[in-house]
């Protein structure tokens, strides 16, 4: 059964050429903590990636950048995972850790126990946030 979301409120389901269809919005990081995010495709249809903030100052650079499909991304700096899924997994990390510092009975924490565990679950939310410009 399909939900809302995934059916078309017209009964028309668009259909692009590879090369022109919507980017997803899935952010990747490569084996050496790099973030990687979708920038278009090619003329095929392979998706590519770029760089936007690399860590090593060399790699930053002007004008057009090297077709980063992918494929080759993962090939050169995989695996990659998708940062939601690091995020998910740092969470359940620091869950873990509260659940069996204080016990598994959240309701029996203590007051200054659930503000920490709060303030531990609002920093890696917010290390996972990107910079918005002010």
């Amino acid at each position: 059964m399909a939900t809302s979301f995934q059916t078309s409120t017209t009964g028309i389901t668009p259909v692009y050429p590879l090369h022109e269809a919507p980017l997803p919005k899935t952010a990747f990081v490569d084996s050496r903590g790099e973030t990687w995010v979708p920038a278009g495709h090619t003329s095929a249809g392979e998706l590519i990636l770029a760089c936007p903030e690399p860590l090593n100052e060399d790699d930053r650079g002007e004008g057009p950048s090297f077709p980063w499909t992918l494929r080759v991304v993962e090939g050169l700096f995989g695996p990659l995972t998708a940062l939601a899924d690091l995020e998910e997994r740092r969470l359940v990390e620091v869950d873990t850790e509260f659940l069996e510092m204080y016990g598994p009975d959240q309701r029996a924490w203590k007051r200054w126990q659930v503000e920490a565990y709060e303030a531990a679950m609002a920093k890696v939310f917010a290390e996972f946030i990107p910079a918005v410009a002010a």
